[in-house]
């Protein structure tokens, strides 16, 4: 649906008599000393462009595909290596490293829900290509998995067992914080203006290690930071050990990290770059 046909759906009541009212007149952003009507409008006109940026999708459909298919590869081998790594956290930022070194040029080497969701809620990609990197993310988990399975002989995964309400907030809050941090580094290192470095291998080494330093302020949790691998790895476990009571908290380790994503998100644009020097 063009944007003209959505306002015009949206905003019928006066949409014709404004476009006469302004064609012409050289400066159509200029509402001051206007009715109420006309501000209302600039506000609704706001609203549906919000709204438009995050609804229609500009990729074309084999870029799509390829972000499908090359971020669940990405995403299986680094959950793989959460397997292989046994939890330690030098070996996990080794591993995130591998991933995004692998499919990084090809889709942005997100292998992880909450990054997608934090470039979502800074409008650079829409929410149809969030849900096919959410899709690649959690089938390359299960993927991921069932190779440690096959290979190695063992899956784990993260676990959170059900405790008084203070602690279960207290680890929400741990997977929100520490996937705030780890998204707050990638806005940081792949947005030019406030790029650390242009070289390939120092800027994905910072944010392995931001996955590191996320890891340490949440470690009561294991650390998950990644709806996908909460999902993916607790799903074949439970799946391995017909055990299916082990998901029951599995929630923190969603909502958590994609609530600290969306901060990260709005604390990038609104403080971070507002404090930056300005440039003479």
């Amino acid at each position: 649906m063009s944007a003209e046909r959505l306002l015009q759906e949206e905003v019928p009541y006066n949409y014709s008599n404004y476009q006469k009212e302004n064609q012409g007149s050289g400066n159509e952003h200029q509402f001051e000393g206007q009715d109420n009507e006309k501000v209302e409008l600039l506000k609704k006109i706001e609203t549906l462009e919000s709204r438009l940026k995050n609804s229609i999708d500009d990729k074309p459909y084999s870029e799509l595909i390829r972000i499908l298919i090359w971020e669940a590869l990405g995403t299986a081998f680094f959950a793989y290596g959460i397997v292989c790594s046994r939890g330690n956290d030098v070996m996990l930022s080794v591993y995130l490293f591998g991933a995004i070194f692998l499919i990084g040029k090809i889709t942005g080497g997100h292998v992880n829900p909450a990054v997608s969701m934090s470039f979502y809620s800074s409008n650079e990609i829409s929410a149809f290509t969030m849900r096919v990197y959410w899709a690649a993310q959690v089938g390359g988990a299960i993927a991921g998995a069932l190779a440690a399975f096959v290979i190695v002989g063992r899956v784990t995964s993260p676990y959170i067992e059900t405790q008084p309400i203070e602690w279960m907030v207290a680890d929400f809050c741990g997977e929100a914080l520490g996937t705030f941090v780890f998204c707050l580094f990638i806005h940081i290192q792949v947005h030019p203006q406030t790029q650390l470095t242009e070289n390939n291998l120092i800027g994905i080494g910072i944010i392995a290690t931001a996955l590191y330093f996320g890891r340490i302020l949440t470690f009561h949790t294991g650390g998950c930071l990644n709806p996908a691998m909460g999902v993916g790895l607790g799903i074949f476990e439970s799946l391995q050990d017909g055990n299916w009571d082990r998901l029951i908290n599995i929630w923190i380790y969603i909502f958590g990290p994609l609530s600290g994503a969306s901060l990260a998100s709005e604390f990038y644009r609104s403080v971070y770059v507002g404090l930056l020097p300005k440039k003479q």
